[in-house]
């Protein structure tokens, strides 16, 4: 196949998926719109429940709730049980792109799920263990009142930007869409090229069928990126059928979305930081090799 061939395979495929990603962001700006700044301030977030909001609020599918949850974090608003059920079940990009591919409602089920699910235990263990481990509070001590923030009709949303609650941002979800779509349009072209003109297809599906069992592994590396390009790969990779469906959950439960550079950047907090990407990095394989039976 030659490159322009590819070249216009990856264009329609990613030009059809242009719709539902304006759809899904502009409903999520919305969103933020309307209840964010509600749920940063919520004192909720504190309480028992917290790891079952949170992978509430996580499975929405952007990256801002994971950037505001550490904030949160770093200001002692939510335990760590709480940060990591958000990051967990954050999808990021995975969402919007299979809801591209209807045909695998199956997987978009269970993957939901799923998430959802092991987000809430790991936030519960997560919170028990660091209690038992370090003899205190899963919280932050820091002084909450000086924490909330001032200006409560300015919050962060997806992507960090600054969602204002007085005025309706139509220009953030364009443009995120219009990302997005671009990061669909060149891992497309890349992996036609790969598939297609490099390698080869059905060589290169032989190398990941023959990689099985460091499915997982591969696709928590590659989760790791703290970018939103990260899950649009997985998603990719699955949908061309490289990935089990287990590699994809191992891959997506581990990839937190800009959260992480976010959780890098605070000061000191070292042994939170180690203590937050260990969990995500073993709830990940386990989860990946639980779940690499299933094969649809």
């Amino acid at each position: 196949m030659a490159y322009w061939e590819v070249f216009c395979e990856a264009l329609i495929d990613s030009t059809k998926a242009l719709p539902i990603l304006l759809a899904v962001y502009f409903l999520i700006e919305f969103i933020e719109y309307k209840w964010a700044n509600k749920l940063q301030n919520n004192h909720l977030l504190r309480g028992k429940a917290s790891p079952v909001l949170g992978a509430l609020v996580g499975s929405v599918p952007q990256c801002g709730f994971s950037v505001v949850a550490t904030d949160l974090f770093a200001h002692g608003m939510i335990p760590v049980g709480a940060l990591l059920s958000i990051f967990v079940a954050t999808n990021d990009e995975a969402l919007p792109l299979l809801l591209t591919h209807p045909e695998n409602w199956l997987s978009i089920v269970v993957l939901i799920v799923a998430k959802i699910v092991i987000a809430i235990l790991v936030g519960y263990l997560a919170n028990l263990t660091y209690r038992l481990m370090f003899r205190r509070s899963a919280v932050m001590p820091v002084d909450t009142e000086k924490a909330v923030v001032e200006n409560h009709d300015l919050h962060d949303g997806c992507c960090h930007h600054s969602v204002d609650s007085k005025h309706f941002n139509w220009k953030h979800p364009l443009l995120h869409s219009l990302k997005i779509w671009a990061f669909i349009f060149v891992v497309s072209f890349l992996f036609g090229c790969i598939a297609d003109v490099w390698i080869g297809h059905e060589r290169m599906m032989d190398f990941l069928g023959g990689s099985l069992w460091l499915q997982p592994v591969l696709a928590i590396m590659i989760g790791l990126f703290p970018n939103c390009a990260a899950s649009v790969v997985l998603t990719e990779f699955y949908l061309m059928g490289g990935l089990r469906f287990g590699a994809l959950l191992a891959g997506l439960c581990v990839n937190a979305g800009l959260g992480i550079i976010f959780l890098l950047r605070q000061k000191q907090m070292w042994r939170e930081k180690i203590f937050v990407i260990v969990w995500l990095i073993a709830v990940s394989l386990l989860v990946g090799y639980g779940f690499l039976w299933l094969t649809f």
